[in-house]
């Protein structure tokens, strides 16, 4: 057992609190809004926004009615489709994988069987053009191994993914932090950009070359915007990751218990914050570099040395968030303990990556289904029956469809990753006593661990 756990903190009703860490959050963050929003400011009195807002008024007044319904049937159609995934999610589970698979396989070699039925490719030229080839024997090699030699594995997975809908259907709390992380991502992005467009406009020319002794605040505005949006995001995570957990232990929490709980790892958070803050400047030098390289080698090298950084980085914090907020550790003690459970578990990872983002994949679709054929009808009905209308009323829909999809995902990635957190702990005896798993769902977990660790021995 770990010395400490949220689960008592919840318990007894009482959170750490960090307010030396919160003071500073609140300076650096008030510092860039407040920036931000006099540039936004600047901008609107100089490059003549306000008249073309004015000129806007009476497209909106004429069109009041409109507008108001579509934005109605947005995010009603939104709620429905993300509770409808939470149930399908836990209604169906391992299924969903099994489609996922059968629907990346169909994508990534579709495009090769139609260069051979249309003629475009002879099969005699395949050999030629094997690149295209490897999408599709990529991912059908991971789809022969996870049905074969980790079907076990993959099996628990699909009990997870259930778990998972059930979280977020028990806990509606959990979308709340990655919609405002995504609301907060769009507000700071124009900012930031507006910071720019009022300071140091100069920079945004074409092949404009950077002199640190005179470009030195656009470093430092990078910095800060990578930062406060880093920081949001992992704040969300860990918001959502803690209701997750609390609830895990059976135990009823809010989404203020889930601040709290973040409040209470809020320095941890910001030195994770800005070690992720480095790892990106690290791979934006990195991909510059690479640019200005004139071998074709050299560029290759460079933007693969810049995608293998990111993707270790992630790896090493996998869990991360989840063992900071729920044990209440430092990030460095965090990111230790996220690696050496990545390293022990690191199957179990890929699953999630591969076979269980396909099945989230098949209910991304579902958004994309579901708000081309309510656009389809609300277009029909709206214009009497012309196909035009109803075709770009569909496509309008369509683009819509992209918004609820992400968060709903988003979610399911942050819950599904606590639930595995928890499970490998309780099946190392870290954590014992009460959780939320139903007794049939807990059975079945063990048996196909149990199953997944006799075959790999």
């Amino acid at each position: 057992m770990t010395s400490t756990d949220l689960y008592y903190y919840h318990e007894k009703e009482k959170f750490p609190s960090h307010k030396g860490a919160i003071a500073g959050l609140l300076v650096v963050f008030g510092a860039f809004i407040g920036l931000g929003v006099y540039s936004l400011w600047n901008l609107w009195e100089n490059l003549g926004l306000s008249a073309f807002i004015t000129n806007l008024v009476p497209f909106l007044a004429g069109n009041m009615w409109l507008i108001g319904a579509a934005l109605g049937a947005i995010i009603v159609l939104s709620v429905v489709l993300g509770l409808g995934a939470s149930y399908a999610a836990r209604r169906l589970g391992g299924t969903l994988i099994y489609i996922g698979a059968v629907i990346m396989n169909l994508l990534t070699w579709g495009m090769v069987l139609i260069l051979l039925i249309t003629g475009i490719l002879p099969l005699s030229g395949l050999i030629d053009a094997w690149p295209i080839l490897i999408p599709g024997l990529f991912t059908l090699f991971i789809t022969v191994l996870l049905f074969t030699v980790f079907k076990d594995r993959v099996r628990r997975a699909g009990e997870i993914i259930k778990l998972t809908g059930q979280v977020t259907l028990d806990e509606k709390g959990t979308f709340v932090p990655p919609l405002l992380t995504m609301i907060f991502t769009l507000v700071s992005a124009v900012l930031f950009g507006s910071i720019i467009l009022n300071f140091m406009p100069w920079v945004l020319l074409p092949g404009y070359e950077f002199v640190l002794q005179t470009d030195w605040p656009m470093i430092i505005g990078i910095v800060v915007y990578l930062f406060v949006t880093i920081f949001f995001y992992n704040f969300a995570y860990s918001t959502t990751s803690a209701i997750t957990y609390i609830y895990m232990r059976g135990r009823d929490p809010s989404l203020g218990d889930g601040v709290k709980a973040s409040l209470g790892v809020v320095g941890a958070l910001v030195v994770l914050s800005i070690m992720s803050v480095i790892v990106v400047i690290v791979q934006m030098v990195i991909r510059s570099l690479a640019r200005k390289s004139t071998s074709g080698i050299g560029r290759g090298v460079g933007y693969a040395a810049s995608g293998v950084i990111g993707w270790v980085w992630a790896l090493v914090n996998y869990f991360t968030i989840p063992a900071m907020v729920a044990e209440e550790l430092s990030a460095t003690k965090a990111v230790k303990r996220s690696a050496g459970m990545v390293r022990k578990n690191f199957v179990d990872v890929m699953i999630k990556e591969t076979a269980v983002r396909w099945g989230f994949g098949v209910l991304g679709f579902m958004f994309f289904i579901g708000f081309a054929l309510f656009g389809a009808l609300f277009g029909w009905i709206y214009s009497g029956g012309d196909i035009m209308l109803t075709i770009i009323f569909t496509v309008v829909f369509t683009i819509f469809a992209a918004i609820p999809s992400t968060l709903v995902l988003r979610t399911f990635d942050i819950v599904y990753v606590t639930l595995l957190y928890v499970f490998i702990r309780r099946k190392e005896g870290d954590i014992k006593g009460r959780t939320a798993i139903p007794s049939a769902m807990g059975q079945e977990l063990d048996r196909a661990y149990d199953r997944a660790q006799r075959s790999e021995k």
